[in-house]
């Protein structure tokens, strides 16, 4: 029935938001699956309600393991040629499956396309990628014009900024199961086993800042695993550069710095909640 997009959405304790990034999908020819991750709210029923008007949405339920499994969960029970993430407290655009079907017809199949996000109620924007509004970029640049997004910043952590081919995952190599990091983790896997990305700057995604998201988290407990995951993601940085051929001393010297600034909020956090 479905053979362009699947869109996955993982959903956790997600009763005041999965029927608006439901709603945000906006296209019956999507098939849209929704990964309920333990919740222990009425996030099953707000979609076992919604299933009854959608008949393009599928319902998986998994024991509380984080967006990571969950993205994998639904990956395995999508019918899509291509897969799309989206985080339950956050909205597509009223464009954007439309635009990025128009991106994959007009590049003829691209391994991967990534847009921009706006982020509300502020109404940020994320900074473009690249001077030209829509740019294709094959494997042979990837060293120095895609490679170095994951060095320098946080553009390319988020898995909810693609569209990727789902055979692509055939190819990824699961290294773990964690409950943070799961993002930065997934996008390295899937951009060192891509040929092409199209990037576009255009906004189709509306990002969502939640008091209850992972990364907020005031849990003592919550933070050390936080901690764990995070060295461990940040530190294959490491394995990720030689793999590219990209291992120069300046590029060791940046990882172990982000992997510095990355650990030393965490501590911080851990710190404060400790004396307090």
């Amino acid at each position: 029935m479905y053979t362009d997009i699947s869109v996955i959405i993982p959903a956790y304790n997600a009763e005041s938001s999965i029927k608006d990034a439901i709603e945000s999908v906006s296209n019956n020819n999507v098939e849209i699956i929704v990964v309920i991750d333990g919740a222990t709210d009425k996030t099953k029923s707000i979609c076992l309600e919604m299933k009854k008007e959608y008949n393009n949405l599928k319902i998986i339920e998994q024991e509380n393991s984080g967006a990571y499994k969950a993205r994998k969960n639904g990956i395995k029970n999508a019918s899509g040629k291509y897969v799309m993430f989206l985080d339950s407290d956050d909205k597509y655009k009223k464009n954007t499956i439309t635009k990025v079907l128009e991106l994959i017809k007009k590049y003829k199949n691209p391994d991967l396309i990534r847009f921009r996000y706006e982020r509300v109620p502020n109404g940020y924007e994320q900074y473009k990628y690249f001077n030209e509004e829509e740019v294709l970029i094959e494997k042979q640049d990837f060293i120095n014009k895609v490679y170095p997004m994951f060095l320098e910043g946080y553009m390319l952590n988020s898995m909810w900024g693609s569209c990727i081919k789902k055979e692509i995952f055939n190819k990824v190599c699961d290294k773990n199961n964690i409950m943070y990091g799961e993002d930065l983790l997934q996008n390295l896997e899937v951009f060192s086993n891509i040929n092409n990305v199209v990037f576009t700057n255009e906004i189709l995604y509306e990002y969502s800042y939640s008091q209850n998201s992972a990364t907020t988290t005031k849990d003592i407990k919550k933070n050390i695993k936080k901690l764990e995951d995070t060295i461990f993601v940040y530190s294959l940085l490491h394995e990720y550069i030689k793999r590219w051929n990209m291992d120069t001393v300046e590029n060791i010297r940046t990882v172990n710095n982000r992997i510095k600034i990355e650990t030393k909020i965490i501590i911080e956090i851990i710190k404060h909640e400790i004396d307090n």
